[in-house]
């Protein structure tokens, strides 16, 4: 059996019955965990079957949600997860698909970790850059993969069983680099490798908005965001799992960052004040 976790926190409710509706059809069942301050989605889902609602009466971070519908459908005996976020629209038979793209990993003795979709950014409509964490591009069967050292957690599919080997999400993370920390923890603890199955897309909307900055695009992130982002860096270059890879590439772009949102970001104040936050709490190990 395969479990849907729906993460939400103050969720466009008409978007949210659309994600819903598509996941309904391709998995036995949903948990749907919100981390808003109220429960206002809670009539939604009550008209809806084969979906347990949970409220956390607010916003406790995406790692503590997803641990939480792990814990219930570990609880329920399935055999597979699968994360879906509220912003992310599924194409129909995309749990199937993916379900097949890793029975096709695992005949071939790889330990899977996770398998998920190429994700087309919603604004641009064009495939979202995985250049940081790309270590392989091959074909298998009737499937064209990239073997990745983290995938997103929308929408990958992951045996229930890897979270009983490899432990469950880091909550105090919060929401920056969870579904890339929990990635390089399993592939260091078991062995576990990511792929993306190429064939496979998903409608995904990266921050509030894109911008055009020379040739390239970059995702604008809210200002609270720049907290996590910074704060969690330094936390994890503690961590000898951690690819130096990333942390190099990561070490340039927040730098980077810096500059830009404070030059360009439209609330300059707030992303300063983010940042600094972020870099201090970092440094001194403050899990707030």
């Amino acid at each position: 059996m395969i479990g849907a976790i729906l993460v939400l926190y103050n969720p466009d409710l008409s978007r949210t019955r659309q994600v819903v509706e598509r996941m309904l059809s391709q998995v036995d069942a949903i948990c749907a965990i919100d981390n808003s301050d109220n429960d206002k989605a809670t009539e939604m889902f009550e008209e809806l079957p084969k979906v347990k609602y949970i409220s956390l009466h607010g916003n406790y971070g995406i790692a503590k949600a997803q641990n939480e519908g792990i814990r219930y459908f570990q609880k329920e005996g399935f055999d597979f997860i699968v994360f879906i976020d509220q912003d992310t629209m599924p194409e129909e038979g995309t749990v199937n698909r993916l379900l097949s793209s890793w029975q096709c990993l695992d005949r071939q003795g790889i330990k899977v970790g996770a398998v998920a979709p190429i994700a087309i950014n919603h604004f641009t409509k064009q495939p979202v850059s995985y250049s940081i964490s790309k270590m392989a591009e091959f074909d298998l069967e009737d499937h064209h993969y990239f073997e990745v050292m983290h995938t997103m957690s929308s929408l990958s599919l992951i045996k229930l069983s890897m979270f009983d080997e490899v432990g469950l999400m880091w909550e105090q993370l919060f929401i920056d680099a969870v579904d890339c920390e929990w990635c390089w923890r399993a592939a260091d603890k078991v062995g576990a490798r990511f792929f993306y199955d190429c064939d496979i897309h998903m409608d995904h909307i990266l921050g509030v908005g894109t911008k055009k900055v020379g040739k390239r695009s970059i995702h604008i992130t809210p200002p609270f965001r720049m907290y996590y982002q910074y704060r969690n860096f330094i936390w994890l270059l503690h961590k000898k799992y951690v690819p130096r890879r990333w942390l190099k590439k990561n070490a340039v772009k927040y730098v980077l960052k810096i500059g830009y949102y404070i030059l360009n970001g439209p609330d300059r104040l707030a992303y300063l004040k983010n940042i600094a936050r972020g870099i201090r709490d970092g440094i001194k190990g403050v899990r707030s």
